[in-house]
């Protein structure tokens, strides 16, 4: 029988779409894995306020009789409260751009607030799971019964997993977008915003806070550093010191069937993965130390993850790199 298989993220509600039969696309490089990795904000991404000075004398802010903007009036600790009370990144962006006193004294809280809405934009930490279209169960557990009310998989537990196929097909396609606060639903809706964030946007100054390529925000592995393929529901890993054949070792991990027709290798344990529907992420060891120390309850798996992937690739006839 020939069998599809699709990666979705449980919790963005989005998937690659079908991609073919597993042995198709099992052995080729696959920006899954570019997905799974958990955004960093670069150090460029520093205040420059040498734009406020033409742009106040531009906006014509009322000012009060020191020359500074109403705004500055109130004492700094409860402006920073306020901006700290902002969820929305927009929100604290269009606050921060009211002067430049703003602008230098709230950097922290904008960085914090845009790592989150770049959080939000990726794979990383979510439930992932590579789906054939056999599967007719679910590791349980996988789906919450919120998930199974919002998707209205409710019913026959025997048939979740091909329920969930279906449903999956109307999930959003994955796309490697531009992220950008001049495309968000409030600016959308006010034209005057719209404009205001249009004129920024051409600023270079200051267009790194309007526009962002999540390229720009991809994890990048200094020389000496390892990564890491991690299950945050199971505190499991896997290390490697490069890249290569990472998006092996998550599809040995994630794949979830009832029918062992993968067109490759290995279907046995490939429809069965241990990780299928979990928590996961791809990192730095650096980062899971600073994140974890040396907590006991973590398992490294490489080993018996390294002779699957090694097993299958002199299988199938691949040459697989695993350092």
């Amino acid at each position: 029988m020939i069998q599809y298989w699709n990666v979705i993220s449980i919790d963005n509600r989005e998937a690659t779409g079908y991609l073919g039969r597993l042995g198709d696309f099992f052995w080729r490089s696959n920006r899954v894995i570019n997905e799974m990795m958990a955004p960093v904000i670069p150090s460029t991404y520093t205040s420059n306020t040498t734009f406020f000075e033409e742009r106040l004398q531009k906006i014509n802010l009322k000012t009060d009789t020191a020359g500074t903007t109403i705004d500055v009036a109130l004492p700094l600790e409860l402006l920073l409260a306020i901006a700290d009370e902002l969820e929305e990144y927009l929100d604290l962006l269009c606050f921060s751009l009211t002067c430049t006193t703003m602008w230098e004294n709230t950097a922290r809280l904008r960085y914090r607030s845009l790592y989150s809405k770049l959080r939000r934009h990726s794979w990383a930490r979510t439930r992932i799971i590579l789906l054939g279209d056999c599967a007719r169960t679910l590791p349980e557990g996988v789906l919450s019964e919120e998930d199974k009310k919002e998707l209205a998989l409710e019913g026959n537990s025997d048939m979740l997993g091909n329920a969930f196929c279906a449903a999956a097909e109307n999930f959003t396609q994955l796309e490697w977008k531009t992220i950008s606060a001049h495309n968000d639903k409030r600016a959308q809706a006010n034209i005057r915003l719209l404009e205001e964030l249009s004129r920024f946007h051409s600023d270079e100054r200051i267009n790194r806070w309007i526009w962002f390529d999540r390229k720009d925000f991809r994890l990048g592995r200094p020389e000496g550093d390892r990564w890491m393929v991690r299950n945050l529901s199971k505190r499991e890993y896997v290390i490697k010191s490069r890249s290569r054949n990472l998006t092996q070792v998550l599809f040995c991990l994630i794949g979830r069937s009832d029918d062992p027709s993968v067109s490759m290798s290995g279907g046995e344990w490939l429809i069965n993965g241990t990780w299928a529907g979990d928590r996961i992420d791809v990192t730095l060891v650096s980062i899971h130390e600073q994140e974890h120390g040396d907590d006991p309850k973590w398992k490294d798996i490489t080993a018996d993850v390294k002779l699957k992937v090694m097993t299958l690739a002199d299988e199938d006839g691949h040459d697989v790199e695993f350092e």
